[in-house]
């Protein structure tokens, strides 16, 4: 048996505001329009206006809604109890459709795509389109168009733009949450629209709390009164839907996050004994390695040796250097990151970077390309940097066998510096990206699974962070960090 509009209502209400609703209300002009449940002076009572409407809610105990939760109280009150289209469709009815289509929960797309239609049905209007802002480019981008066809356009009108180079009268509708017609032959800015809707159009804001998001435009031949409230209505509509998802979708992410944070914290307390573990054995073949090495040494010095021995003894000593670098980095990781912050010439700097490693090993087949720009600078700890600098170029290197080409660049935002790190190797599959950061984790015959690991844990310790992404050919590591005294 479906679920009727009053339990949906309640449903809502009850998921805004956070606690069990004992009793309802709601009245207008013309009398009552809902009561349900208990609503007796035993429950605690909370009032709000809507419109033309009054709505009481009756919990067990006292509630205090934020001024984002009031603002989706008011427009759920509005959405249940409004009715423009006449007569033949009551306020119950209109309510139940509404509130059914955002409490089954579909995806944000699928419920656009159903009050979209609605507005050219039910609305008696030609043409309907949902443009989005982009606050940060203060532009309106394309979302979701229909026509009278109800055929919905979900690429075409996407790339539409109209910016706010100078104040109009679309900004006006948008930032002051009015509704109201639009000449779109007043203005070139304007003409963008024109392929989608006639001359004049019917514009009403969206937005919860008096935060715009975007704008609803619809046109037809003339309009009346009624038509701007309908438009209001399914404004309020739009605004709910739009702000109950993405309260939906946070709150997926909050519990997606406090399940990484308990996995992570899991890990870290391995991590921490793995750590431990490590530190001591590590000190503890420290100095027997050191012995073994020099004693390698002086009998080779010695002399005497037959070629079979000169052999033997190559071996030892380069086994002892590949175990003094596994202790090395084992001593590197779990000891505690220390940071001296210097201002650092990020080309300078670079070029020092690729001139120590061209001394260590060939890079004749390799075509390196160092895009920064002079005057760019970042906050850092030297030396550390230089080891993960030195460490992802090394690897960048090490990938290339047959040669290719190793681009680093560089780019700054207001808060961040950001250093890339490409090559044209066989790149990183999608699924190891994560796990390359672990440590000990390695794919490398003689590597440790250290590199990589200290090279985040370095950047995490610059209040930064390290990723790796698909490159054109191979892969591309980015390195981000902070600007000092930057928020």
């Amino acid at each position: 048996m479906g679920r009727s509009a009053t339990q949906d209502l309640l449903g809502l209400l009850e998921s805004v505001l956070q606690t069990e609703i004992k009793g309802l209300l709601v009245r207008d002009t013309e009398g009552t329009i809902l009561h349900t449940g208990n609503t007796s002076s035993e429950m605690t009572e909370y009032s709000l206006v809507s419109g033309g409407c009054a709505a009481s809610v009756f919990t067990n105990k006292q509630i205090f809604p934020s001024e984002a939760q009031t603002e989706m109280l008011k427009k759920i009150i509005n959405i249940y109890s409004f009715a423009p289209f006449g007569a033949a469709l009551s306020r119950v009815v209109a309510g139940a459709k509404i509130l059914e289509t955002i409490t089954n929960r579909k995806n944000l797309d699928e419920v656009l795509h159903q009050l979209i239609s609605s507005v050219i049905i039910n609305g008696q209007f030609g043409r309907a389109g949902i443009m989005f802002l982009n606050e940060a480019l203060l532009e309106l981008r394309g979302g979701i168009f229909c026509n009278s066809d109800m055929k919905i356009d979900v690429t075409l009108f996407r790339n539409l733009k109209v910016g706010f180079e100078t104040k109009n009268r679309l900004s006006d509708i948008m930032f002051f949450d009015k509704t109201d017609t639009i000449d779109l032959n007043s203005s070139d800015e304007y003409d963008p629209l024109k392929r989608y809707f006639c001359d004049e159009v019917l514009v009403s804001s969206l937005g919860i709390g008096g935060k715009p998001i975007g704008v609803l435009m619809v046109c037809k031949p003339t309009y009346s009164r009624a038509d701007k409230d309908a438009l209001r209505l399914f404004g309020n509509i739009c605004s709910l839907s739009i702000e109950y998802f993405r309260a939906v979708k946070q709150l997926e992410l909050v519990r997606s996050e406090l399940d990484e944070a308990k996995r992570i914290s899991s890990n870290n307390d391995n991590l921490l004994q793995i750590g431990s573990l490590s530190a001591t054995v590590a000190h503890e073949l420290k100095n027997p390695l050191i012995a073994i090495g020099g004693f390698a040494k002086r009998v080779e010095q010695a002399g005497g040796l037959s070629e079979d021995q000169h052999h033997w003894i190559s071996i030892v000593q380069s086994e002892v250097n590949r175990l003094e670098k596994i202790v090395g980095d084992i001593l590197s990781y779990t000891k505690r990151v220390e940071l001296e912050y210097e201002k650092i010439n990020l080309v300078q700097f670079t070029e020092e970077v690729i001139q120590i490693l061209k001394n260590c090993f060939s890079f004749e087949q390799i075509n390196v390309v160092v895009n920064i720009g002079n005057g760019m600078y970042v906050d850092a700890d030297r030396g550390l940097l230089q080891q993960v600098l030195m460490n992802l170029i090394t690897n960048a290197v090490q990938e290339m066998k047959k040669g290719g080409d190793l681009i680093i660049s560089a780019s700054e935002s207001k808060s961040y510096v950001t250093i890339g790190v490409a090559d044209t190797g066989n790149g990183v599959p999608e699924e190891l990206r994560e796990k390359i950061f672990e440590p000990f984790y390695t794919n490398k015959k003689d590597g440790t699974g250290l590199g990589l690991a200290l090279c985040k844990k370095v950047m995490r310790a610059h209040d930064g962070d390290i990723y790796v992404s698909d490159a054109q050919k191979g892969a591309v590591f980015t390195l981000l960090l902070p600007k000092r005294g930057q928020e």
